[in-house]
C-alpha cells in the first residue's frame, strides 16, 4: 500500500482524511480541529515564562555569575550537609547500613487486596514493589517471561500501591485524639478516649447494644470482620451498616443468587480467547486490575496467530477501551438493551443460526450508520463467543442493575464459561451472623432517635455518601460518635471523637486474596503520628486492649485450622501468606433475570435526556488519595488532566450544547446541581457525560482562613443519589459562559504550524501498528516498512556499541524494549519512577506552563474519526541514544555516556543552559525551576502557601530514596535507566562471584508494569530477554531517521480485529500490502528507493 504524504500547510484546516493511507494520529480535539486556543498555544515558542528565570534573575546574568564558580563545581558536588551519625555499637546480624531490606506484606487498598514487597532502608519504608512469589502472581506470570534460568521476578503494582508510601510521611495525617466541643475539635489523648469508650460501651451492653451502630465499608480483612462479628454477638441489638462509595451491591447480589450462597464474581483471563467488556473496566479501576492485566497480557504476544481478542462497549473511554481490539461507544443506560440483544443472538447461533459472511460487507465498520454498526458489532461478538465456548467471557460493570448482572452470568453459563473464565468465589466481606443494613436505614434510625452511638470505621463516608442521604447532618445529631480517622476530614468534623488510625505500613492486619488465600500485613515502622491500627481500636468494642500482632496471629490460626507455632508464624511473616490456603469456586445454581426491553440508539438525544456517569478517579479513587500529590499530579490515563476533574463528553454532545473545551457547564437534576468544566473527549458516547468522583476536597489548615482554602477539582456528590450512585438519567446541561483553565500534559511540546505538520507526517512512524493478519502476512519486514523508506543510515565514525563490544573489560550494555501491544497506559510506571528517583511535584500552575518533572510520560494518540477513534498509548522516557544530541550541545559535559551505554547526568556540573532539552528529539529532559524538595516541601502543589515548618519538611523527606541524588534549582534531570539499581546489581553479583543474571536488574518502571510491557537488561548478550525482543520482527526505533541510535526500542501494536469490524484504514492497509511500500501514487516523496537498514548501522549488526 502506498504511504500517504501529507501536504505541507500553514496549519489552517489540516487534512485529516485518509483514503488509502493510514490516517494521522492526533493527541486532542484542539489539535485535530486546530482551534484558536491551540493556535495561540503553538505560537508561543516556549511554554509560558519558560525562558524567564524565576525571581527576576535573567539567564544571561545567572550564567555569568555561575561561570566564575565552575572550577569549584567538582569540589562542591552534591554533598550532604553536616549532620550527626550515631553508629551501632554492635551491628545487628544481617544488617548493612544503606542496604535496603525487603519485607512481604499484604493489605487492603481502595477496595482491593494488594500483595507487596516493601523496601525498607535503615528502618524506613521508601519503595513498594509487587510480590512475585505470591501464588496469584506466580500463576499469572506472562508466558514469555517465565523465569526458567533467568531471574525475572516482578509482579507489577497499581498506582495506589506505589503512591501509598508517600501517604505514610504526610504531615497532615491525623495525629491526635480529638474531641468535639462547641463545634470544634480539641486535643485529647488515648487514655481519655479509652475511658470514654469503656464507660459508653458498658452502658450499651446493659441494653444488649440497643442504640449502637457500626458503620463500615465491606472489608477484605478476616480480623476486622471477626472483631465486628464478635461485637455484634456481644451487642445483639446493635446495627452493622455497610456502605461503599463504589456500589457493587447488584453484582454481589447476582453472584449470591447464582451461587446460592454469599459470593462474589471474579474472572480468570489466563486462557481467555474472547473478552467482552460491557461498561466494565477490568484492566483499569477494577479491584483485580493487577491480576487481570497480567492474565490478559499472557495472550497478547502475536505468535502463530494465537492472540486473544478484546471487545469493549462503554460510555466513556476507559483503560480497557483503549486496549480493545474493537470498541463501541454506548450510553451506560443502554447496556441492558445491548446485552439482551446479545443473548438473543447467542441463542440463535447456538441453535444453528447462520453466520454473516464478512465478504458481504461492502463498507468498513467506521463508514456505516449507527444502526448497522450496532448490528454488526453484536453479530461479531456473538459469533466469537459461540466459536470459543469455555474460553470466552462476558463481563459487565459492577454498577449495572441486577437483571443485567444475571443476564451476563446466564450467557456465560450457556457458553460453558462459568468455572473456567468466570468464577463465583465465596464472599470475602461476609460477616458471620450479621446481615448488614444500608446507610439509608442508619440515617432513618438516627432521625428517629433509635441510634445514639455510632462507630465509623474510616472511609470518610460524610464526603463519599450521596447528598440525598444527609449523613453529615445525621451524625451531628448523635450523642456519641467515634471516627477512625486517616485525616481530620469531613467525617471527623461531624463526629464526637476522632481517633488517628495508623497507616497500613505502620499496622498489623490481614487480607483475603481473590482466591481466598490469607495474607498478613506486618508493620514496617512504628507509628509516626500517634496512630493505632484498626484492629487494635476495634478490640475496645469487646472491652479488650489487645496488641495488633496477637489479633492477627489468632485469626491466622483460625484460618489455618490450628494455632500457628512460633516457627509457622515466622514462616508466614516471611512469605507474607499462609501456604496452601485457598477457597474453591462455587457452582452456578440459577441465574434468572429478565432485562427490561429497551431501544438502542447511538445518536438520539433529546433536551433534558442527558445521562451522567459517576466513576471513580483513576488517580484519587473516591477521594481518599486527594492529599497524595503524586497522584494529584499524575496525568489521568485517558484525559491527561492533572489537579482537576471535568465533565467528559463527546465532540457531538459538546456541539449540541454549544460548549467548548474548559467551559463551565451546570448539570441539573430536579433540585440538585453542580458546576464542572467541560473536557471534550473523542470516542465518548453521545448524550452521556462522565464525571470523576473524589474531587472538591479542601486543604484544611488552621493557619489559613476558610475563605482562603481552595478546593482541588469539583465535588459532584451533590448530584449523586442513593438510587443513582453511578448512572443518573434525565439530566439537563446548561452552559454558564464562564471558562476554566484545565491543566493537561498531552499537548505539551507542541510547536508552530510547520512543526505540527511534521508531527502529523511522522505520527504513523512514531506509533506503528497493524492487524494480526498484516503482521503474519507481512513477515519480519512489515513493521520496518511502516516507517516508510529511508536511505541507508551510515555513521561517520565507529559505532559506540561496536567499540565497547570489542572491549572485554566492558561486561554489559544496557537497553530497553517497550511493547505497545501490552501497554494499557495504566500509569504504574510513572508513579514507580517518581518514587524511585525522587521526582518532584510542581503543582497545577507549573504543569500548565509545561514544567512537570516526570521522567517518563505516556503519550496518548487517537486515530481515525473523532466520534469513534482508536487509541494507543506510548511510554516515552530518555532513550539513551548512542549518538545522543543532548551530549553534543552541553557546554560543560554535564550529560555524558558511560561505557555501558547509559546517558548519565553529572548534576554538580550542570549550569542549566537547557541546550540539552532543546536538542532532545524526544523532549524527555526536565528542568528544576525551583527548589521543589527543599524550599517548598515535598508536598508542593497542594501546600502552595509558603515554606513549611522544619518538622514537617523532615518528615516528608523520609520518603526520599538515599540512593538517588536530590536535584536543586537550575539543574536538568531525566531518566537514568535506574543506574543505582544497575550498580547495586553489579555489587551483588560481584559479591557472589558471578555475572548479573538476566532479569536480576530491573528498572523501576519495569518492576511496576502489570503487563510486563517494559523489559530492561543487557543487550550485549543475545540470550537475554531484552536482546531477543530488540530483534523481534515487531521492533523499531522511534525517530530512527535521525540516526541517533536509541537504546530503547518499541514493539509495534497489533490489533486482533474481527474481519467484520475492520476500519477503513485497516482494510486499506490490507488491500495495499503495507503502509510503507512504494507505489505509483504518493510514493515519490520518500526520497530513496532503498529500505531502512538496521537502525544501528552495519557495525552494530550484533546489537
Amino acid at each position: 500500500m502506498q504511504s500517504k504524504q501529507l501536504p505541507i500547510t500553514t496549519g489552517k484546516n489540516r487534512d485529516h482524511s485518509a483514503s488509502t493511507g493510514a490516517s494521522p494520529y492526533w493527541r486532542s480535539v484542539d489539535e485535530l480541529e486546530n482551534t484558536p486556543e491551540f493556535e495561540q498555544f503553538l505560537h508561543r515558542e516556549f511554554p509560558q515564562a519558560a525562558s524567564e528565570f524565576p525571581e527576576g534573575v535573567s539567564r544571561r546574568r545567572w550564567l555569568k555569575l555561575m561561570s566564575a564558580s565552575l572550577a569549584l563545581g567538582g569540589v562542591a558536588g552534591c554533598r550532604y550537609g553536616p549532620d550527626q551519625i550515631a553508629a551501632f555499637v554492635v551491628r545487628p546480624e544481617n544488617t548493612v547500613a544503606g542496604v535496603a531490606k525487603h519485607y512481604a506484606s499484604n493489605f487492603e487498598l481502595a477496595g482491593r487486596a494488594v500483595h507487596l514487597l516493601v523496601s525498607n532502608m535503615d528502618g524506613r519504608p521508601i519503595k513498594i514493589e509487587g510480590n512475585p512469589d505470591h501464588p496469584l502472581m506466580r500463576a499469572s506470570e506472562p508466558n514469555d517471561l517465565s523465569r526458567g534460568k533467568s531471574r525475572f521476578a516482578s509482579a507489577g503494582t497499581d498506582v495506589y500501591s506505589q503512591a501509598c508510601v508517600l501517604g505514610l510521611y504526610d504531615p497532615d495525617r491525623a495525629q491526635r485524639v480529638a474531641k468535639r466541643l462547641d463545634g470544634q475539635l480539641t486535643e485529647s489523648n488515648w487514655q481519655e478516649f479509652t475511658e470514654f469508650a469503656r464507660a459508653n460501651l458498658d452502658a450499651l451492653a446493659s441494653g444488649d447494644g440497643e442504640g449502637l451502630a457500626i458503620l463500615m465499608a465491606p472489608s477484605l480483612s478476616p480480623s476486622v470482620n471477626r472483631l465486628v462479628a464478635a461485637a455484634a454477638a456481644k451487642f445483639p441489638k446493635a446495627s452493622v451498616v455497610q456502605f461503599a462509595s463504589v456500589d457493587d451491591s447488584a453484582q454481589r447480589a447476582a453472584s449470591t443468587q447464582a451461587a446460592g450462597a454469599p459470593a462474589e464474581l471474579h474472572l480468570d483471563l489466563s486462557d481467555a480467547k474472547i473478552i467482552c467488556c460491557l461498561d466494565s473496566d477490568p484492566l483499569g479501576n477494577d479491584p483485580n486490575m493487577l491480576l487481570y492485566s497480567r492474565q490478559y497480557s499472557k495472550s497478547r504476544e502475536p505468535v502463530a496467530g494465537k492472540m486473544n481478542r478484546l471487545y469493549s462497549v462503554e460510555s466513556r473511554f476507559s483503560v480497557t477501551g483503549s486496549a480493545a481490539d474493537s470498541r463501541l461507544a454506548l450510553r451506560s443506560s443502554q447496556i441492558g438493551a445491548f446485552i439482551a440483544r446479545l443473548e438473543s443472538r447467542v441463542d440463535e447461533l447456538v441453535a444453528g443460526g447462520a453466520t454473516p459472511d464478512a465478504a458481504t460487507d461492502e463498507h468498513a465498520f467506521d463508514e456505516i450508520d449507527s444502526s448497522e454498526r450496532l448490528d454488526r458489532f453484536i453479530d461479531a461478538m456473538a459469533e466469537d463467543l459461540v466459536n470459543h465456548k469455555g474460553t470466552g467471557v462476558v463481563t459487565v460493570g459492577s454498577h449495572q442493575p441486577l437483571d443485567v448482572q444475571l443476564t451476563a452470568l446466564r450467557i456465560n453459563h450457556k457458553l460453558e464459561n462459568v468455572g473456567k473464565t468466570v468464577l463465583l468465589m465465596p464472599s470475602r466481606s461476609a460477616i458471620e451472623g450479621v446481615t448488614p443494613e444500608s446507610i439509608d436505614d442508619l440515617v432513618g434510625k438516627i432521625d428517629a432517635g433509635i441510634i445514639n452511638t455510632v462507630w465509623v470505621l474510616g472511609e470518610n463516608p460524610v464526603y463519599t455518601a450521596p447528598a440525598n442521604v444527609k449523613l453529615g447532618e445525621a451524625l451531628a445529631k448523635v450523642e456519641n460518635s467515634v471516627y477512625l480517622a486517616d485525616f481530620e476530614d469531613e467525617s471527623a468534623m461531624q463526629c464526637t471523637w476522632s481517633v488517628p488510625v495508623a497507616h497500613q505500613l505502620e499496622s498489623w492486619g490481614d487480607v483475603l486474596a481473590m482466591d481466598g488465600g490469607y495474607g498478613i500485613c506486618q508493620p514496617q515502622i512504628l507509628p509516626l503520628l500517634n496512630g493505632r491500627s484498626t484492629v487494635e481500636i476495634l478490640s475496645l468494642l469487646l472491652g479488650q486492649a489487645v496488641v495488633g500482632e496477637e489479633i492477627v496471629r489468632e485469626t491466622a490460626g483460625i484460618v489455618a485450622g490450628k494455632p500457628l507455632t512460633s516457627r509457622g508464624w515466622r514462616e508466614t511473616l516471611h512469605s507474607g501468606y499462609l501456604a496452601d490456603v485457598t477457597a474453591k469456586p462455587l457452582e452456578l445454581v440459577a441465574a434468572e433475570g429478565q432485562v427490561p426491553a429497551g431501544t438502542l440508539d447511538l445518536d438520539k438525544l433529546e433536551n433534558g435526556s442527558l445521562e451522567v456517569n459517576f466513576v471513580v478517579s483513576d488517580v484519587l479513587y473516591d477521594g481518599r488519595f486527594a492529599k497524595n500529590v503524586w497522584l494529584q499530579e499524575l496525568p489521568q490515563a485517558i484525559t491527561k488532566l492533572v489537579w482537576d476533574n471535568a465533565a467528559l463528553m463527546s465532540p457531538k454532545t459538546a456541539e449540541s450544547l454549544d460548549l467548548s473545551q474548559g467551559d463551565i457547564v451546570r448539570l441539573v437534576h430536579q433540585e440538585r446541581q453542580v458546576e464542572v468544566p467541560t473536557f471534550i473527549l473523542p470516542g465518548h458516547a453521545h448524550g452521556s457525560i462522565t464525571v470523576h468522583i473524589g474531587y472538591g476536597r479542601v486543604c484544611r489548615d488552621e493557619a489559613v482562613s476558610s475563605d482562603e482554602q481552595v478546593a482541588v477539582g469539583r465535588d459532584v456528590a451533590p448530584l449523586r443519589a442513593l438510587d443513582a450512585m453511578h448512572v443518573l438519567t434525565g439530566v439537563e446541561a446548561r452552559p454558564t459562559g464562564r471558562p476554566y483553565p484545565l491543566a493537561t500534559t498531552q499537548d505539551h511540546f507542541a510547536i508552530d504550524d510547520l512543526g505540527m505538520d511534521e508531527i502529523e507526517r511522522r505520527s504513523p512512524i512514531l506509533v506503528r501498528e497493524g492487524t494480526l493478519e498484516q503482521i503474519e502476512e507481512g513477515g519480519k519486514d512489515y513493521v520496518k516498512h511502516l516507517g516508510g523508506h529511508m536511505p541507508p543510515l551510515e555513521s561517520l565514525w565507529e559505532e559506540p556499541m561496536s567499540v565497547f563490544e570489542k572491549d572485554p573489560t566492558v561486561a554489559y550494555q544496557w537497553g530497553m524494549t517497550i511493547d505497545l501491544n501490552k501497554c494499557t497506559g495504566c500509569n504504574s510506571c510513572v508513579v514507580a519512577c517518581q518514587s524511585e528517583n525522587n521526582v518532584s511535584v510542581v503543582g497545577k500552575e507549573q504543569v500548565s506552563r509545561g514544567r512537570e518533572m516526570h521522567w517518563i510520560r505516556i503519550d496518548r494518540y487517537f486515530r481515525g474519526d473523532r466520534d469513534a477513534p482508536q487509541m494507543v498509548h506510548q511510554p516515552v522516557a530518555c532513550a539513551h541514544c548512542e549518538t545522543a544530541p543532548c551530549e553534543q550541545v552541553c557546554p560543560v559535559a554535564a550529560t555524558v555516556h558511560t561505557e555501558e551505554g547509559i546517558n548519565t547526568m553529572a548534576y554538580n556540573r550542570c549550569v542549566g543552559t537547557r541546550y540539552c532539552g532543546n536538542n532532545c528529539p524526544y523532549k524527555v529532559r526536565r528542568f528544576n525551576y525551583f527548589n521543589y524538595t527543599t524550599e517548598y516541601g515535598y508536598f508542593y502543589g497542594w501546600q502552595q502557601r509558603g515554606k513549611l515548618e522544619e518538622a514537617s519538611r523532615k518528615l516528608q523527606q523520609l520518603v526520599l530514596n538515599p540512593d538517588v541524588s536530590v536535584r536543586g534549582r537550575g539543574v536538568m534531570e531525566k531518566c537514568s535507566y535506574c543506574i543505582q539499581r544497575v550498580q547495586n546489581g553489579k555489587i551483588n553479583a560481584r559479591n557472589a562471584g558471578r555475572a548479573i543474571e538476566d532479569g536480576e536488574v530491573q528498572s523501576a518502571c519495569q518492576a511496576a508494569c502489570p503487563t510486563q510491557a517494559i523489559v530492561f537488561g543487557d543487550i550485549k548478550d543475545p540470550n537475554t530477554k531484552v536482546s531477543q525482543m530488540q530483534h523481534s520482527p515487531r521492533a523499531y526505533d522511534m525517530l530512527a531517521e535521525l540516526n541517533i541510535k536509541p537504546r530503547t526500542r518499541y514493539l509495534a501494536r497489533v490489533r486482533n480485529t474481527h474481519p467484520r469490524l475492520k476500519t477503513r484504514d485497516q482494510l486499506a492497509e490490507a488491500a495495499h500490502g503495507h503502509a510503507g511500500e512504494s507505489h505509483a501514487e504518493g510514493g515519490a516523496d520518500h526520497g530513496s528507493a532503498g529500505h531502512e537498514e538496521d537502525n544501528h548501522g552495519k557495525e552494530a549488526a550484533a546489537h
